[in-house]
């Protein structure tokens, strides 16, 4: 068990239940569905099981719409990543045996599915399938027992592997009209490529894609799925020297602790701790996390943007300390 992720993710679990009313599962200074989409998965990730049903209570009373939509409003990113926290919450329900819950989250994340390329629409305009959005609708979908949907989402991701011109110089992510996105806006680029010559890219590309392929080996025994997942995760070393110790860093770890107890491959768990401590460097004082700025402080004010990001390190952290040495 890797301690030092457990005594983290610990002190960031105890700051979000400080800010929780356990009976109405609303979330103080938590002003929109950013504090709420990832923080039943946190206290779960932390054995705080009751916590975890008062938010999912509260998301369902305050968040859910007619259809399995979700209320939005004030998330800045919510047009561009339609589904994405969807996924997080379906996740969370279905670990709780929230299956009405959960299923109707999943019949809206469907709507985004492409059938004939097997990603998922990223935005509104459900023009662009990126790797993030698919590869969390995938999980939600192989979570909720949508088997085909989550392996057709894998499909994608190798259709995207094989597409790739250089993975030494970079990941790119997106997928429009049948072919992968290389000529983009330079204010498009972040979201469209992971380029290796620049800090502090979207290096949780090459994490969430192993979440879901390692998955998949799960559910079925095919080795090609954990083979793919280890090409994701080890192409990450190609990045620049921040690669591991950046906020956009933790999906490397949630993939590799995932991969690793199944791959018996000691660079899989090294990778794993690598990430971690990275994660423990930026924690702050008071067991926060904050979504801008490299280094931690003492305390971070409880707003809907480092509850969000706190919540998400909560889990991760969780699931990495379960690494064996």
């Amino acid at each position: 068990m890797n301690e030092l992720a457990w005594t983290s993710a610990r002190r960031a679990a105890e700051w979000l239940r400080a800010l929780l009313d356990p009976k109405l599962g609303v979330l103080q200074g938590g002003s929109d569905l950013r504090a709420y989409y990832k923080t039943a998965a946190a206290f779960q990730a932390n054995g705080m099981v009751h916590e975890a049903n008062a938010v999912l209570h509260a998301i369902e009373r305050d968040f859910l719409r007619p259809g399995g939509d979700l209320d939005g409003s004030g998330v800045p990113w919510y047009s561009i990543y339609r589904t994405y926290p969807h996924s997080w919450i379906c996740c969370a329900a279905m670990q709780q045996g929230r299956f009405d819950l959960a299923y109707r989250l999943r019949e809206f994340i469907e709507t985004f599915h492409n059938p004939f390329s097997g990603g998922f629409y990223a935005g509104e305009t459900r023009d662009v399938e990126e790797v993030m959005t698919t590869s969390m609708a995938g999980l939600a979908c192989l979570w909720s027992g949508k088997v085909d949907t989550a392996l057709a989402a894998g499909g994608w991701l190798k259709t995207l592997w094989e597409a790739q011109p250089d993975i030494k110089k970079g990941l790119y992510t997106s997928w429009k009209n049948g072919a992968l996105v290389t000529a983009f806006d330079e204010a498009e680029a972040g979201g469209a490529l992971v380029d290796v010559s620049k800090p502090r890219q979207y290096y949780f590309q090459y994490g969430i894609s192993a979440a879901l392929l390692v998955s998949l080996y799960g559910a079925t025994a095919d080795r090609t799925w954990l083979d793919l997942a280890q090409r994701f995760l080890h192409a990450s070393q190609y990045c620049g020297p921040d690669r591991y110790a950046t906020p956009q860093s933790g999906k490397i770890g949630w993939g590799a602790a995932w991969v690793s107890r199944v791959s018996a491959d000691p660079a899989d768990r090294i990778l794993s701790r690598e990430v971690s401590k990275g994660l423990c460097a930026l924690q702050n004082g008071d067991g926060s996390w904050l979504a801008t700025g490299v280094y931690g402080g003492d305390t971070a004010e409880a707003d809907s943007v480092t509850i969000d990001v706190t919540a998400e390190f909560a889990t991760l952290q969780g699931w990495m300390a379960l690494v064996r040495d």
